[in-house]
């Protein structure tokens, strides 16, 4: 009877260890970098994707109770990145800059102090009014951008304005792809259509 409870007991801890060794091949989500674009639906089985094209798939989902959209861009059939963009509107800009420090700090329990921090002042017309930073923001003169860097995948949380829409976002690449995300970077830039 010893011996059936030790060899029980020695299989569900081999299997606790592959369950846990498997788990940690993750990059992303439930996905690994240079997945396909089937490997990356079959992945998300809890949802449909809202949008589909040769280089991405997006999806609607939430995270820390704020309503996201989940992309996943692809590179030659290959994952190379993803990105969640939050998907609410704020009428006082001052909630973006909430929401991204929530972000920011769990990506800091996920992953430790960022590598690399920055505040950029663009124009310091309200550098000195904090009241007014919300504002600041919404008008394209403050931004924010934290770094961090796994063996495997850089991640950026931002916090900026494009053409007065304020942009909440946390991206991932992929390292080992990142020659991929280069040449779609020169393909766009050769391309001005």
């Amino acid at each position: 009877m010893f011996r059936k409870l030790l060899w029980f007991v020695c299989l569900i801890s081999l299997g606790m260890q592959c369950k846990l060794s498997w788990g940690e091949n993750y990059n992303f989500r439930y996905t690994r970098w240079g997945m396909t674009e089937e490997e990356v639906i079959a992945s998300e089985i809890k949802t449909d994707p809202i949008e589909k094209d040769e280089n991405s798939i997006k999806y609607k989902t939430q995270i820390l109770g704020k309503n996201i959209e989940l992309v996943y861009l692809f590179a030659q059939n290959k994952l190379i990145g993803s990105l969640y963009k939050l998907d609410e509107n704020y009428l006082n800009s001052q909630h973006f800059m909430q929401t991204y420090f929530e972000f920011k700090d769990a990506l800091m329990q996920k992953y430790g102090q960022p590598n690399k921090e920055t505040t950029n002042w663009l124009n310091d017309t309200y550098r000195n009014v904090r009241n007014k930073w919300g504002l600041a923001l919404s008008l394209g003169h403050l931004e924010y951008f934290a770094f961090w860097k796994t063996q495997s995948t850089t991640i950026e949380c931002s916090l900026r304005a494009d053409n007065f829409n304020v942009l909440c976002l946390v991206e991932y690449w992929s390292i080992e792809y990142s020659h991929l995300l280069e040449q779609i970077k020169k393909a766009d830039k050769l391309d001005p259509f």
